[in-house]
């Protein structure tokens, strides 16, 4: 009996949380799962250091990748409605696609606080507005 109530308790652990496997950086969980490797995670983290993202609050984001990478960040509910935001969104979009993403196009995800997809902004590759 005592076996069957480890097991399951284990069980309940793991399905509460599978965001995928996480790294923080100064306050922000970066989750990443799929075909996403760690390095990429790192190096997302990196970048929203370097340009003050980051800055102690807590925040979470999570990179999946199926035809594109998905940047999917949790944000206040109605945020996503929220016209007067979505060129900051478009904005750090074009930025992770040129300095991480090698210019690859991406969906920027804006998801609730379980990463359910409230709304997708695509983003165009940064290499195609260079020369």
């Amino acid at each position: 009996m005592k076996n069957l109530l480890v097991l399951v308790f284990t069980l309940f652990l793991l399905s509460c949380s599978n965001y995928g496997d996480k790294v923080v950086y100064d306050g922000t969980e970066i989750y990443y799962k799929d075909n996403v490797l760690q390095e990429k995670a790192d190096q997302v983290g990196a970048y929203l250091e370097e340009i003050e993202f980051t800055d102690g609050t807590p925040k979470s984001v999570q990179i999946t990748k199926d035809s594109v990478y998905n940047f999917r960040m949790v944000i206040q509910k109605g945020l996503e409605n929220d016209e007067s935001m979505e060129m900051s969104f478009k904005a750090l979009g074009f930025l992770l696609s040129k300095e991480v993403f090698d210019g690859a196009p991406l969906n920027y995800q804006l998801c609730d606080n379980t990463f359910t997809t409230l709304k997708t902004i695509p983003i165009e590759g940064a290499s195609e507005f260079e020369e």
